[in-house]
């Protein structure tokens, strides 16, 4: 796949990450994030199968890897995932999976800024500029998606997922309500692709 590794050494590569995560930082929630990469990966893939012109083995790759800068825990490091992501995916010589580390974290090229206020003012312009001239395609859309079934280690609907993002970073519900629009009409879109309901097809209840 032109762009991305294929599902094997996407497989490796993950796992290496994950193993350089735990042996020189520690990784406390590392259940949950094996639980979401995984689940991510196989819910792109299950949705790509039934999109026409998707790939979904490549969808299951950009999925399982979209969290790859995690490798490097945030706080410590004061840098954000998706740009170790992207700067590691780009050194690998894969810039599809590059592009995902960014993406997946914005509702837009244009996002802004106050509906990120985890994230450094350095990163954020970082991640604007790297957007500028982007249109989001169907892979970065997907993967967009899926991230917002995943909450802790639950599977679940994207206004659960969305209570929990909430919660965690003590934000208003109009700090993220960009986020959670792009959210549904994303799920919309694919509905519309698939025509299957797509919390019916990945067992959300």
């Amino acid at each position: 796949m032109l762009g991305s590794p294929n599902k094997e050494e996407a497989i490796k590569i993950w796992q290496e990450g994950l193993d350089f995560r735990i042996k020189n930082y520690g990784f406390p929630v590392v259940d949950e994030y094996v639980f979401h990469t995984k689940g991510i990966a196989e819910s792109c893939e299950k949705i790509a199968k039934l999109m026409p012109d998707m790939n979904s083995e490549k969808a299951y790759v950009l999925g399982l890897l979209h969290d790859y800068g995690k490798k490097y825990p945030e706080k410590e490091t004061g840098v954000f995932h998706g740009r170790r992501g992207y700067d590691e995916m780009m050194s690998m010589g894969y810039p599809d999976v590059a592009e995902i580390c960014l993406t997946h974290t914005f509702y837009a090229p244009n996002f802004s800024f106050d509906s990120f206020p985890s994230y450094t003012l350095d990163d954020l312009v970082w991640a604007k500029n790297k957007m500028a001239n982007m249109t989001f395609n169907d892979y970065d859309l997907l993967v967009q998606l899926c991230d917002m079934f995943f909450e802790g280690l639950n599977k679940v609907r994207i206004e659960d997922r969305f209570q929990g993002i909430i919660k965690r970073y003590n934000l208003q519900f109009t700090d993220i309500e960009n986020s959670y629009n792009h959210a549904l009409e994303n799920k919309k879109y694919f509905e519309s692709k698939i025509h299957t309901d797509i919390y019916n097809l990945l067992d959300i209840v």
